[in-house]
């Protein structure tokens, strides 16, 4: 026999019924990352992924702009970085117009209800990214010749609403650097 348990939302603050058994809700744990949740519920996580033939250092090399106009953040969960040549990377936040890339489109996550992200992208793609000012770095990650490495933020890098990030291949030979951000919008 099913019992109406009576609870309070803690999104609207408003009383709410649901049905359970045994004297409790049926309910799983939220166990899983946030990012999961995100992409299974919301349909809002998503990777960015970059593969440019000829970077050099100091080239900006991936750009994602948070474009939401409702208050959303844009909330960074890995990034794994990629070289053919050793080398190192840095995660700025940047300000100025992304400039002379290759326009790219986030890809959602959840392919059974996939959802547009609400950005503004490049990739390098064999020509810097140019128009950007650094106002911060968040990481310095070096990685060994072909060889990559991926950096679990824990969602911790957050940004508001017009803010951006951009990848830096800051110091290394000439050549391929490949990888992608993971991250989702709450």
């Amino acid at each position: 026999m099913s019992q109406k348990i009576q609870f309070t939302s803690d999104k609207t603050g408003s009383e709410e019924q649901m049905k359970g058994s045994d004297g409790r809700a049926n309910v799983s744990s939220r166990s899983d990352s946030r990012a999961y949740y995100n992409s299974r519920d919301e349909s809002e996580e998503f990777s960015l992924s970059w593969d440019d033939a000829s970077s050099e250092a100091g080239d900006f090399i991936l750009y994602w702009k948070n474009a939401d106009t409702t208050g959303r953040q844009l909330v960074i969960s890995i990034i794994d970085f990629n070289s053919e040549n050793a080398g190192s990377f840095k995660l700025h936040t940047v300000t100025g117009t992304a400039a002379a890339g290759a326009t790219v489109v986030p890809f959602c996550s959840n392919r059974a209800a996939p959802k547009s992200a609400q950005a503004v992208a490049m990739e390098a793609a064999g020509t810097p990214i140019s128009g950007l000012t650094s106002v911060g770095v968040h990481t310095h990650v070096g990685v060994g010749a072909s060889c990559g490495r991926e950096w679990d933020i824990s969602d911790t890098v957050r940004i508001g609403q017009d803010g951006a990030v951009a990848i830096e291949y800051e110091q290394g030979t000439t050549g391929r650097t490949w990888g992608t951000i993971l991250a989702y919008y709450e």
